[in-house]
């Protein structure tokens, strides 16, 4: 989630991980081995001491049953959370929105990548996609074998099962916005 200084969104994954896993019954072991992480990681997840990457939040979302920004928000709450800080503070991610709807969840995501910056994603299950629209600067994006190059005002589309790539070439600030759309969990 976070390259440096941890992030408020750790204590809510940690909180909401802990009592979701033991509201299921489920030890640390059988999850761990539901979602494909080591037992050791689950741990520091659960203490609130470990770095860990939205692909792998998303993996333990998904094997709780619960959405991502079930897992990453504060109880209760529907506010934006910052979830991902790259190496300059000019890089980050905010979940803006999350919508449950029969048979999938629509998130809305506000991203900054400073200069010269990039996030690289896992991939995400089939049936995932996303639509991009940069705001600001250039974004350099790679996925399935594809890149483009947006600018202000331009959009993509695509499925996201590839894993994906945004890069900020330019020399400002780039500014986007993404809507994803993905299976439900469960």
């Amino acid at each position: 989630m976070s390259e440096h200084a941890p992030l408020q969104v750790f204590s809510h994954v940690a909180h909401n991980l802990r009592n979701a896993r033991q509201q299921r019954g489920l030890s640390q072991e059988k999850l761990a081995a539901s979602a494909e992480v080591s037992r050791r990681m689950l741990v520091n997840i659960e203490a609130g001491a470990s770095n860990v990457s939205i692909a792998t939040l998303d993996r333990l979302a998904s094997a709780l049953g619960l959405t991502f920004s079930e897992l990453v928000r504060a109880p209760g709450s529907d506010a934006p959370v910052r979830v991902w800080q790259g190496d300059s503070g000019d890089s980050h991610a905010t979940l803006l929105h999350s919508l449950a709807l029969a048979g999938c969840t629509l998130e809305l995501w506000q991203w900054q990548l400073a200069p010269g910056d990039s996030y690289l994603a896992a991939p995400d299950p089939a049936g995932c996609g996303e639509i991009v629209e940069v705001h600001s600067g250039t974004l350099q994006l790679a996925y399935a074998g594809h890149e483009h190059t947006l600018q202000a005002g331009g959009t993509a589309g695509y499925g996201t099962e590839h894993g994906y790539r945004y890069h900020n070439p330019g020399s400002n600030l780039l500014r986007f916005q993404r809507s994803i759309v993905m299976p439900a969990p469960g």
